[in-house]
């Protein structure tokens, strides 16, 4: 009696929806701790606690703030405004400020499950109850990894989840758009509407219009899509997914080298050219890939890639990787189409997060929350093809690693728990002193964290460590003879406790040997108030003067 009401209600595929409710409630558990977190200083007083675009009176000035040139770098007014909301709610109470993140992340999971259900059922020439089973076990592999915490926990990256948000609501637009003939126009309306609140969430989301491209060809291969590339109407629909989409992109570029207000400026393409962009961007994406499955020793402070990158293997094995499966989805698109939507989209995806238009770096925690879900979907349609005898198998396969994922998860969230739990952390992995710049910075955030808590002793020690660090820094630099490496070593040293005589009269030095003698003969003279009969200051004052003739001429 019971097998066959149970395989019955397999059958109806009712049962989806409370599952998928359950799936939501298991996640609200998972990283339900986070009610309880704090901010940190690690950008959540820049972007949040101190952040005037949230607090500031509505005004035209303002207004214009939210889209331009903002000090936190990135076009997302969208975000702004969902800030000053949750201020006017509930001032700076973080538990609001988490509950908030935690909320998008729960509706992110349920709405990514009614994604994957749907391209599932594409995939599934006759859809059944394995395509639902695959669907919820897909979403919920992504939800608990551990890749998620920094997402859900860390108060600042809640515009991860906005964008996914508004992004998988989109796509569902666009889904049943294709299924619901009659008001299809409406659908994709409301599809554009919801792209353009997530292009305004964070730039993380802009490539979204070339993913619809290039899940629209795949759609046509299937014969699903309801026009071809060869009607004007296709590419217009396409160009008002796209055009905004390069709007976002090139007001965020505008304002980050226009107004990188805290930021240092990125590095132009004669410092890093077009070439090194594409390596490690190659890397990068593999890097991305083998974190799905390998998320180890994860932390929001990675060590920076020295150039040049023939010195990081890692980056050269993963651009050939990524190139080979590029090449092979194309190659193949006929035979294997889906694995081609696969590796093109979260391609496609992972495109914001490469360091282009920034300095390359390696790929932190919550790069991998879009990327991921399109991953995951390949994965899941994958096992749609397993013989259905090896359901139940896989089924506890995924569930094992779904319970693995959790514990390390619940783990993982510790670590953002507040500002001295996440700085222990950050000073504990292995990677911590690879970036001397960084690890000042902690020990510097980390004082002043100290300070807000009466700790004035060991604040000082964390002070005095950041010097000890820009100042070993730096000679490092010079034994190398790395001296505009030396010289921005020195502006944090001198931005944070700044400069001495003598180390005035080197900053002169080191631009002498960059052969730029007016900013040197400026440092010289300022050095030369307390060092007037210093002789090695005298003949660095005759060289500068040497070099400006020479430049003069």
């Amino acid at each position: 009696m019971f097998p066959s009401v149970f395989e019955a209600m397999l059958r109806s595929r009712r049962w989806f929806h409370p599952v998928l409710i359950l799936l939501g409630l298991l996640v609200s558990l998972v990283f339900g701790a986070v009610r309880h977190f704090d901010f940190v200083r690690w950008d959540d007083d820049i972007n949040i606690t101190e952040n005037q675009l949230i607090t500031e009176p509505w005004s035209a000035d303002l207004a214009a703030k939210l889209f331009t040139a903002d000090h936190a770098m990135r076009f997302k007014p969208v975000y702004w405004l969902c800030c000053r909301m949750i201020y006017t709610l509930a001032g700076f109470n973080p538990v609001a400020w988490h509950l908030f993140a935690l909320g998008l992340h729960v509706l992110a999971v349920m709405l990514l499950a009614v994604v994957l259900r749907r391209v599932l059922s594409l995939v599934n020439s006759e859809p059944d109850w394995r395509t639902d089973l695959f669907a919820l076990l897909g979403a919920a592999v992504w939800a608990v990894h551990p890749l998620r915490a920094e997402t859900v926990a860390w108060a600042t990256a809640t515009t991860y989840p906005l964008t996914g948000v508004w992004l998988l609501a989109s796509f569902i637009c666009i889904l049943q758009s294709n299924h619901d003939k009659n008001r299809r126009v409406g659908w994709l309306f409301a599809a554009w509407v919801l792209s353009l609140l997530g292009y305004g969430s964070y730039p993380v989301g802009v490539t979204y219009g070339i993913l619809l491209v290039v899940f629209d060809l795949w759609m046509r291969h299937r014969g699903l899509a309801q026009d071809s590339p060869q009607q004007v109407r296709w590419w217009i629909k396409h160009a008002l997914f796209l055009l905004p989409a390069l709007l976002a992109v090139g007001i965020t570029i505008w304002t980050r080298y226009t107004a990188p207000g805290i930021f240092s400026e990125a590095p132009d393409i004669t410092v890093i050219g077009p070439l090194i962009r594409v390596i490690v961007a190659l890397g990068t994406i593999s890097v991305l890939a083998w974190q799905l499955l390998w998320p180890v020793e994860l932390t929001p402070n990675l060590p920076p890639i020295n150039f040049p990158v023939t010195g990081h293997p890692w980056i050269i094995s993963g651009a050939i990787m990524a190139v080979i499966a590029v090449w092979a989805g194309w190659r193949w698109r006929k035979e294997y189409p889906g694995v081609t939507l696969v590796i093109l989209g979260f391609s496609v995806v992972s495109i914001p997060c490469l360091g282009l238009t920034e300095r390359p770096n390696w790929p932190v925690d919550r790069y991998s929350y879009l990327a991921h879900m399109i991953l995951i979907g390949g994965i899941a349609a994958g096992l749609l093809r397993w013989p259905k005898r090896m359901t139940a198998v896989i089924t506890g396969l995924i569930v094992m690693v779904i319970g693995l994922e959790i514990a390390a998860t619940r783990v993982q969230l510790l670590f953002w728990r507040d500002s001295e739990s996440l700085f222990t952390h950050m000073e504990a992995h292995a990677d911590f002193a690879d970036n001397p710049r960084q690890q000042a910075h902690v020990y510097i955030l980390w004082a002043g964290y100290l300070i807000t808590r009466n700790e004035s002793e060991r604040a000082a020690q964390k002070y005095n460590q950041a010097q000890v660090v820009y100042l070993e820094a730096i000679k490092i630099a010079l034994a190398h003879e790395n001296y505009a490496e030396a010289l921005a070593l020195l502006s944090h040293q001198e931005h944070h406790f700044g400069l001495t005589p003598t180390y005035r009269r080197e900053q002169g030095a080191w631009l002498l040997r960059l052969g730029r003698p007016h900013e040197a003969m400026k440092a010289l003279h300022s050095a030369m108030i307390s060092l007037p009969d210093d002789v090695r200051l005298q003949s660095l004052l005759l060289e500068a003067k040497s070099q400006l003739v020479a430049e003069s001429k």
